[in-house]
């Protein structure tokens, strides 16, 4: 029996292979073609199995795929968990050092550094190079991690300096690792590549919280002294067994420096950063960071405190909107300043499919942050479960995002090939999460909170992977600059996030800052049990609110996922002629008026000609 079906598998397979459709040429036999290579032979004669190049090739792209996702792995994972890592360990760490009402500022250390440094160090991935510059992140994050791990607590603010420096460093990491993984691939590769990493980033930002409660119920130093040994295991891996794979220093058209050819000195190319574009990126979007991080959790929103940094930040965050568009072309500091590059160039500015990109990737740092804590906060007032049990509550949320990441990579590798459909149907669920959550939160009823999670998290993960390959499939020459565009949008969206949620919560729960638990819950068990209830309600009461009240920012994000444009990702092949196809307009009206809105590759016409009459190449 079992030869029985050997052979009827191996004849069916046979047959399969008899009556298979004959390959078209694929692009190497087009440029052959080109070339005069075989003319009258290679447009019209069927092709069977894979050409050897071919072949060749995507071998070579496997194995490279995953050596980056061996030696990546660790430094990736490192930025990631220290994210949520402390989320269910906050207020012992405050505790500790007594400084319970300057709680917020164990995260907004981080948060400030973080989004404020992204785009220098995409700048700095060109200038050092791929393999230095995520060796620098990863030196400052382990100085930063030592810092937390052996400060005495008496010392608080050296505790935020190295919350600070593990900001630094998480940013460089984060950015220069997702710029090595769209380097020297097509869009369909870069798809490949960034699937390992997307759904190893969700996944430990969904256990960070569990590892952090589980440390801290140990010594919540531990937290931090976990990135010492993982941090010097990545720096010797990336050094040893990667470095030599990775893209160096980048050519500066302002030096006139080409794809070959040498390089100018390191000082001459450094003076080339947008100097004026980072410091004023910096201290205005830092400045409007901190008044958001302040307002209603520390002080007043009418407080010269959240005012003056909110207005001194805004305007110089709108000065440097204008110092950016001098600095593009035809711009008076184009002249003047020849030299520089400007740190984010105009013309991605002003694009807006990633201006509606920026949004989306907003909403998810928005949903994601308030999940992550605000759920955190829920199970231990509410249901008043300890640090470790309030972060395995948020394991739900973690396989929802594996489901929308491998959702997102068959909607990109496999059917239908496109960034849209990823995007969009991610925004709708992830909006129906959030939205869904605020009632199962007011509900209290806990299945129905595990399952907002995880479809919350399929939302989320949905859209990890295609929004970078959106951004670069309109912009591969610039890709460090639209990924860090992107991850400056996430890490915004969280904070403010947490600050209107903070404050929502402040002012609907009955818990404010000067509630002797504001910032340590275990206070609320000491309760007579009519207080103890009455404060329950009113938490839950906040924190519904507190979601309630981000749904709006979720439906605008429905609606600028619908106003995307399209990024297809098709097989390298010359029957598939629209691979370089972009959308510029709104994809779902391109439906409606199709080929109004769509833009073809020059090359990829002539190609399809010349297949159809292998004569036209010489008109070509």
């Amino acid at each position: 029996m079992l030869i029985y079906y050997l052979a009827q598998a191996f004849g069916s397979k046979r047959s399969k292979k008899q009556n298979a459709k004959p390959r078209a040429p694929c692009v190497h036999e087009i440029n052959e073609l080109q070339q005069g290579t075989d003319a009258q032979t290679i447009g019209t004669t069927p092709r069977e199995g894979i050409c050897p190049q071919c072949k060749a090739e995507k071998r070579a792209a496997t194995k490279y795929r995953w050596k980056l996702a061996a030696c990546l792995i660790l430094p990736y994972s490192l930025q990631a968990l220290d994210v949520t890592i402390i989320s269910t360990a906050l207020p012992w760490i405050a505790a500790d050092f007594g400084e319970i009402a300057q709680l917020n500022w164990i995260i907004s250390a981080f948060n400030l550094t973080s989004a404020a440094f992204i785009p220098f160090w995409g700048q700095m991935a060109d200038i050092f190079g791929r393999h230095w510059s995520l060796q620098i992140c990863s030196l400052i994050m382990l100085v930063g991690s030592a810092l937390c791990t052996s400060v005495p607590t008496t010392a608080f603010g050296a505790f935020l300096l190295g919350r600070a420096l593990q900001g630094v460093g998480c940013a460089g990491i984060n950015t220069t690792i997702r710029v090595i993984l769209a380097d020297r691939v097509t869009l369909k590769e870069n798809a490949k590549n960034w699937s390992v990493f997307a759904l190893t980033g969700g996944v430990c930002y969904g256990v960070g919280p569990v590892i952090g409660g589980y440390l801290t119920a140990a010594n919540w130093r531990w937290c931090f002294g976990i990135n010492l040994p993982i941090a010097f295991a990545g720096i010797l891996i990336v050094f040893f067994f990667l470095r030599n794979d990775l893209l160096g220093p980048q050519p500066i058209p302002e030096l006139d420096e080409h794809q070959t050819g040498q390089r100018e000195k390191f000082a001459k190319r450094i003076s080339t950063v947008d100097i004026g574009g980072q410091l004023l990126f910096l201290f205005g979007f830092g400045l409007v960071i901190l008044a958001l991080t302040w307002a209603g959790a520390t002080y007043d929103w009418n407080n010269p405190a959240v005012l003056v940094p909110l207005i001194v930040g805004a305007l110089l965050a709108c000065f440097w909107w204008y110092y950016e568009y001098s600095m593009g072309s035809g711009g008076f500091l184009t002249r003047r300043l020849s030299f520089q590059r400007a740190m984010l160039p105009w013309k991605v500015i002003k694009d807006r499919n990633v201006t509606l990109l920026a949004y989306i990737n907003f909403a998810t740092g928005m949903a994601m942050y308030s999940v992550l804590y605000f759920v955190s906060i829920y199970f231990t007032i509410v249901k008043g479960v300890t640090s470790d049990q309030a972060g395995v509550q948020l394991l739900y949320w973690t396989p929802g995002l594996g489901v929308g990441v491998q959702l997102s990579m068959f909607l990109c590798n496999n059917w239908p090939r496109k960034t849209f459909w990823p995007l969009f149907f991610g925004s709708l669920i992830e909006a129906v999460g959030i939205g869904m959550m605020a009632w199962a939160l007011y509900s209290g009823h806990s299945p129905t909170i595990y399952g907002m999670l995880a479809l919350t998290g399929v939302g989320t993960g949905m859209r990890f992977m295609p929004g970078n390959l959106h951004a670069v499939g309109f912009f591969p020459e610039s890709i460090a600059t639209v990924i860090c565009v992107m991850a400056v949008a996430t890490t915004f969206g969280g904070t403010l996030a947490l600050t209107i949620m903070s404050t929502v919560f402040n002012n609907t729960s009955g818990i404010t800052r000067d509630s002797p638990f504001h910032d340590n819950y275990d206070l609320i068990k000491t309760l007579p049990d009519q207080a103890k209830a009455q404060v329950i309600d009113g938490a839950k009461d906040g924190i519904t609110w507190a979601f309630v009240a981000l749904t709006p920012f979720m439906v605008l994000c429905v609606i600028a996922a619908a106003c995307l444009g399209n990024v297809n990702i098709t097989k390298e092949t010359a029957d598939e002629t629209s691979r370089d196809h972009l959308t510029h307009g709104s994809y779902l009206l391109s439906l409606f008026y199709r080929n109004k809105n769509s833009e073809k590759n020059p090359d990829v016409e002539m190609e399809e000609r010349i297949l159809k009459n292998p004569q036209d190449k010489q008109a070509a």
